[in-house]
């Protein structure tokens, strides 16, 4: 088959670009400033990929790009930190937890996820550091260090480094290894391949020129997550919302221009009279701080009125919103979480933030895989069977339960049907929704008080509540001493 010509090719990468979602924007924004589009097109560049092995419609150039500018917003603009740091809030809240009632699977995960070298990744700040780093580059690489006979280390991998995604010619879900491209801390330049974590046993394949590759790091496996995509690489959370971000800081400091050239004079004076009288009147005020509250007195010679200005603040505030919903659409958030509190009420409390309650959800499963796939691989390292370990993790709720009704149906539902009440499940859930942070450790507690009280629930509840109020005793007067 004779191939297509270089200038074909490029004559159809263009038709192509011009039928782009992207391009109809950066049309509307040429026809009404030729700056702005000037200042664009350099973000428009790489846009040019709507078809090929691995489906990417952005090129790795336009990618780190739009990586950086992510990095950059999520920094120093107010909307984009407050948009990533909502979706983590809602969502991991003060962290996950879990249980596992296998004793060599609960004995493998503990040391896994409370080893002092991985709590920097996976304890409370760890897990939101990764959420974060998954919505400001729209994806993730976990190494896994398998240290023969050791806990199982966990660590980053700048997604900047990783290069090149090598898949199986014939399966592109299938990825065998991570091309990555490195700097050390004495600027030594590095290029390792890694093996994925679905391909454990380093099965061999070829890179983009057709070379034959092995892993070069033993016992490291890369495990990645990518969002916000249909194709192999993800993309930021804010990648929709980044030419409206920009637009919005552009318009927000054209009207602090405005509204600094409008205050730099306040009063008008008219004389009747030559320049010198009005050199005269000038000296009496020019370089001097008047007193709030100070008379003017004045003759028929000299009229002293204040400049009466209008800023057009009320259309200015409607051509803002505009653009704020961009962003308030492209990251699913709706706009009285950004600060206008005026926007909001009971009512779209319940009806419209429903989606956004989804959204959260849904990012909360995604995560809950992405930790039972990398347990799975910590299990596997000990020698245990994932198949025959059931992992019960627990993310915090969204939104607060009505403490009052959550009660009333858990009566409710206990009254129907008594046995839920022993019920570990049905504990946890009840402890939670009364705001306990660890109930695991409660219910721990309870199972032991139990056991001192010979098997009584009922006394070892009354011991419980007995060694409650000694602390909450404790606790007050403690407060009491230090005012």
């Amino acid at each position: 088959m004779k191939k297509k010509s270089t200038v074909a090719t490029v004559k159809e990468q263009r038709r192509l670009r011009g039928l782009a979602p992207m391009d109809e924007v950066a049309q509307i924004l040429m026809e009404a400033t030729q700056s702005v589009e000037d200042m664009l097109r350099i973000e428009d560049v790489g846009w040019i990929y709507y078809s090929g092995r691995t489906g990417e419609i952005i090129d790795a150039q336009a990618r780190q790009t739009n990586l950086l500018l992510s990095r950059l917003y999520y920094n120093k603009d107010p909307l984009g930190k407050q948009a990533i740091r909502l979706w983590t809030d809602y969502t991991f809240g003060p962290g996950i937890t879990y249980s596992v009632e296998d004793e060599p699977a609960k004995k493998a995960l503990k040391a896994f996820w409370e080893a002092p070298e991985n709590k920097s990744v996976l304890g409370s700040r760890g897990q939101r550091k990764s959420s974060d780093k998954s919505l400001v580059d729209g994806e993730i690489f976990f190494a896994l260090f398998l240290t023969p006979g050791g806990i199982v280390k966990i660590r980053w991998i700048d997604p900047l480094e990783i290069v090149e995604i090598i898949t199986d010619p014939d399966d592109v879900e299938k990825v065998m290894y991570y091309r990555r491209d490195w700097s050390d801390t004495q600027a030594g330049q590095h290029v390792d391949y890694y093996m994925s974590v679905t391909n454990p046993k380093d099965e061999g394949a070829k890179d983009s020129a057709g070379a034959e590759i092995k892993s070069t790091q033993d016992n490291v496996l890369v495990y990645h997550l990518a969002l916000n995509t249909i194709s192999q690489r993800g993309n930021p959370l804010l990648l929709p919302a980044l030419d409206w971000i920009k637009q919005y800081r552009r318009f927000l400091a054209s009207r602090i221009a405005v509204m600094l050239a409008l205050a730099r004079f306040a009063w008008k004076g008219k004389v009747k009279g030559g320049q010198a009288l009005v050199d005269a009147m000038k000296a009496k005020t020019h370089q001097k701080e008047i007193a709030a509250g100070s008379t003017e007195y004045e003759n028929e010679g000299f009229d002293l009125t204040p400049i009466k200005t209008e800023s057009g603040a009320a259309a200015a505030y409607q051509d803002g919103k505009m653009i704020k919903h961009q962003v308030f659409a492209a990251v699913g958030i709706p706009e009285q979480y950004f600060g206008d509190i005026s926007t909001g009420n009971l009512a779209t409390a319940k009806t419209v933030e429903l989606p956004m309650m989804k959204m959260f959800q849904s990012y909360q499963k995604v995560w809950s895989d992405t930790y039972q796939d990398i347990d799975e691989i910590v299990l596997a390292h000990a020698g245990i069977k994932f198949e025959d370990v059931h992992i019960d993790r627990d993310f915090p709720k969204i939104a607060p339960s009505d403490i009052a009704q959550a009660a009333e149906a858990l009566v409710g539902i206990i009254g129907a049907m008594p046995e839920l009440g022993d019920s570990d499940d049905v504990k946890q859930i009840a402890l939670m929704t009364l705001g306990v942070n660890d109930p695991a450790a409660v219910l721990a507690e309870l199972e032991k008080l139990t056991k001192e009280s010979g098997g009584n629930p009922d006394v070892a509840l009354l011991k419980a509540m007995v060694r409650f109020k000694e602390s909450m005793e404790k606790k007050g007067a403690k407060e009491k001493k230090n005012d």
